[in-house]
């Protein structure tokens, strides 16, 4: 008897939960739908404009596969390899012999694409004030993501102020 009293009483509270959920789902939709203020959109487009102009946030899977292609052009063409009408794993395939063939020259690619991503670096770093003397790749671009994260942070805070002031 005790287990079947037990099982009422969470069928009932499981029911009462499930109504309050509802309820304050509701509640919050007819709350999005009422229309916002034009700073708050103003404040939502730029915060979604931040977001997206990093990376290859929300650009799907072809994005991805057009820029791996386009790396792996970029190494076919360094090799003398013909990427005309040839599929990423063609290429892929042409180049993993092209690098057991000559891996002194694989060596000097990567080398030459890593100076180039440090140069974009220290480019990045000067831009938001960053020393660049002596630092690692690697350094530059945690630091440039701390001072990204703090921007970001700065401005989530004028914008709760704006929220503040206007209500």
């Amino acid at each position: 008897m005790t287990t079947n009293r037990l099982r009422t009483r969470l069928a009932i509270l499981g029911t009462a939960a499930a109504l309050i959920l509802t309820t304050g789902t509701v509640c919050a939709n007819s709350a999005e739908s009422a229309i916002p203020s034009s700073d708050q959109l103003q404040a939502q487009h730029e915060q979604k404009q931040e977001h997206w102009k990093h990376g290859d946030h929300g650009k799907g899977r072809e994005h991805r596969e057009a820029r791996k292609l386009e790396h792996l052009q970029k190494a076919a063409v360094y090799f003398g390899i013909s990427t005309e009408g040839k599929t990423a794993e063609q290429l892929q395939e042409e180049l993993k012999a092209a690098i057991k063939k000559n891996p002194t020259k694989w060596e000097k690619f990567k080398a030459e694409k890593k100076a180039e991503r440090l140069a974009r670096l220290q480019e990045k770093a000067t831009r938001l004030g960053i020393q660049t003397q002596g630092k690692t790749a690697k350094q530059l671009r945690e630091e440039i993501h701390a001072a990204c994260k703090e921007h970001g942070m700065k401005k989530d805070q004028k914008e709760k102020s704006k929220s503040y002031s206007a209500s």
